[in-house]
């Protein structure tokens, strides 16, 4: 057989692998729109996008981590430390700015300091962020012990989780503005290509004259940011603030997220836009097995099914 013959399969083969994802997604949402029609329903999908706004939010901030050949596992224990610098700055007396700053601080400081000893000492990824999960956990049950801390009378700082604008809710609009931001820094900034080329060949960008440590240690910080941002969103949504928000398997579903998105966990190729479709599978994946009642535990036998799925996938696509 010709080397042209041979090649139009091998073309039609890798465009279905590069277009599994958005397959995937057009198939489950039939699938649940024919068997539950309420699922199509505008407050469902509003509530959709509701739903994965906090984890899309972490998602999207860590993927850059991920194309760097890295992962960021204290993402859950910073969202409730960020949480609860958000209560006791609020409880303070500190205007809303100042609060929404003190729980961000938290993350870029945890991200900071992943990203140097990372960099800098070129330790391991997964073994940094997960010591450092036990530390940030630590600390935030002695900032905060072991009881809720509820957040009431204030409009201002609930209006993030619970307000609403043109019949979506405001944490949507500040996921789609986290998401869009990082697209375009991504596409548009040196510092796109620059984590894609670290991904790739860390020491051909060093020795190229790029600042490899520099940016690795920025994208830690922009995902410790993200998750901070989370928690902010989380303690205004429920109106309280506690130690053990973000629990164990939080970290597993942002990289779910991502992974599923076709970034590399080895690093290199790796894009946000795709991220927010995996998010959007997970998120459209968990509401209609729920609006069906499917047996939690089917739930996460079907998830990480579906996880080990979206690694051959994606190391097919490689």
């Amino acid at each position: 057989m010709s080397e042209r013959g041979l090649s139009l399969p091998a073309a039609l083969s890798g465009h279905v692998v590069q277009n599994a994802l958005p397959v995937a997604v057009a198939v489950i949402i039939a699938i649940f729109a024919l068997t539950e029609p309420a699922f199509l329903s505008t407050d469902n999908l509003v509530g959709i996008a509701r739903q994965v706004a906090i984890i899309g939010i972490m998602a999207v901030c860590m993927t850059f981590v991920i194309m760097t050949g890295g992962v960021d596992l204290s993402v859950g224990p910073v969202l409730a430390l960020a949480g609860l610098a958000a209560f006791y700055s609020l409880d303070a007396g500190f205007p809303l700015p100042v609060v929404i700053l003190a729980g961000l601080s938290v993350g870029a400081v945890v991200g900071l300091a992943n990203g140097l000893i990372v960099a800098f000492l070129q330790l391991p990824p997964i073994i940094v962020t997960l010591a450092m999960l036990s530390m940030v956990r630590g600390t935030a049950l002695i900032v905060g012990g072991p009881e809720q801390h509820l957040i009431r009378n204030e409009p201002g700082y609930s209006f993030i989780g619970t307000g609403s604008m043109m019949g979506l809710p405001v944490s949507v609009y500040i996921f789609a503005a986290v998401a869009v931001f990082m697209i375009l820094v991504q596409r548009r900034t040196p510092l796109g290509l620059l984590v894609a080329a670290i991904g790739d060949n860390e020491r051909a960008a060093r020795l190229s004259g790029h600042r490899t440590r520099l940016t690795k240690t920025l994208v830690y910080v922009i995902c410790g940011l993200g998750a901070a941002l989370a928690g902010i969103i989380q303690s205004s949504q429920v109106h309280t603030a506690l130690a053990t928000y973000g629990p164990f398997g939080t970290e597993l579903d942002v990289i779910a997220a991502v992974v599923l998105g076709g970034t590399s966990i080895m690093g290199g190729n790796g894009s946000i836009a795709r991220t927010l479709l995996g998010v959007f599978f997970l998120g459209i994946l968990n509401n209609g097995m729920n609006i069906l009642n499917v047996p939690i535990d089917i739930q996460l036998i079907a998830k990480g099914a579906i996880i080990v799925a979206a690694l051959a996938i994606a190391a097919r696509r490689g």
